[in-house]
């Protein structure tokens, strides 16, 4: 008999196992790459250098940060349940490109007023989602 009960116990372990492995890939999924947001916050500080000092270099910054805010609204977009994060990066997004275009036209207190705004939905987005 106990050897009945020890053949049962093994699929149920290996079943546990799966499970428990099977949910640390799909949290670890949900996730936001670190490099990929330090990445953002440093090319933000960069752009707003750069803007401060009415480099044309913010041109190619705030298109990148653009593009870069794209990966974070498709990553809460797939996430679910986190449309105040879709929201954020999208209103980053928008941001991003009036900076963009701002400093295209070299019209840096626009693109500075853009950064602004930028900086402050980063760090009210941190505010909701970022763990430490």
């Amino acid at each position: 008999m106990p050897e009945v009960l020890v053949f049962m116990r093994r699929p149920f372990v290996v079943v546990t196992m799966l499970v428990a492995l099977l949910g640390s890939a799909l949290s670890a999924s949900f996730e936001i790459d670190g490099d990929l947001m330090r990445g953002i916050e440093d090319t933000a500080k960069s752009l707003d250098s750069h803007v401060s000092l009415k480099d044309a270099q913010a041109v190619a910054e705030a298109k990148e940060l653009a593009e870069l805010f794209t990966q974070i609204e498709a990553f809460y977009a797939r996430k679910g349940d986190a449309a105040d994060g879709v929201g954020f990066a999208r209103n980053s997004h928008a941001l991003a490109l009036q900076a963009q275009q701002a400093a295209q036209a070299r019209d840096f207190d626009a693109a500075a007023d853009a950064v602004g705004k930028l900086i402050r939905s980063c760090k009210t987005c941190h505010q909701v989602y970022k763990r430490e």
